[in-house]
């Protein structure tokens, strides 16, 4: 029987405790079946999948994403199907927990569509500065992204460097300005 605990936060987690096994400990196996199962039976795109032990506790965590974004419903729909294929496919046979969450507002880029969804918006990057052991960070706003090519506005102009130079690419949330009161 399956025991529901659901958490929200502003990455809109839902936490649902089961019971089970891992079979023949085989991780790779849960994160490429989970992978599958989600981007075929829903209209999201898999961000990431982790089968981890978290404080004495197997988490297996499932970021979703789309180009319209995540919302709560959305982190429920997916939790309650996988739930039910993991439970049918008989992939884990010990207590586990499944956290199905968006990436946040603030996702690091992980992929190049993560980066083509950021173009006219600002973005926190982290490079390595070439032939040096140092890296440097700065935020501007992404205007073209290409693996080869990236280009950011920044406030002491325009940069460029490839994706091979990125140690770590954040968004940026931006609280929209208020409207003027007339």
């Amino acid at each position: 029987k399956m025991k529901k605990n659901r958490r929200y936060s502003g990455s809109c987690c839902i936490f649902i405790h089961m019971k089970g096994r891992v079979m023949n400990g085989d991780h790779k196996k849960i994160t490429t079946d989970v992978r599958e199962f989600v981007e075929s039976s829903f209209c999201f795109e898999i961000y990431d999948v982790t089968y981890k032990q978290i404080h004495r506790q197997m988490v297996l965590e499932v970021i979703i994403d789309s180009p319209d974004g995540v919302s709560v419903l959305d982190c429920e729909t997916v939790s309650r199907g996988l739930g039910k294929y993991l439970d049918e496919a008989n992939l884990i046979d010990q207590e586990y927990t499944l956290e199905v969450s968006s990436p946040g507002v603030e996702r690091y880029f992980k992929r190049p569509v993560d980066y083509v969804r950021h173009i006219g918006k600002k973005v926190r990057f982290k490079i390595k500065i070439p032939s040096s052991d140092r890296s440097e960070s700065f935020r501007g706003c992404l205007k073209e992204f290409s693996p080869e090519c990236i280009k950011v506005q920044t406030e002491k102009g325009l940069r460029e460097f490839s994706q091979e130079s990125v140690i770590e690419a954040q968004a940026v949330f931006e609280f929209p300005t208020k409207l003027k009161r007339e």
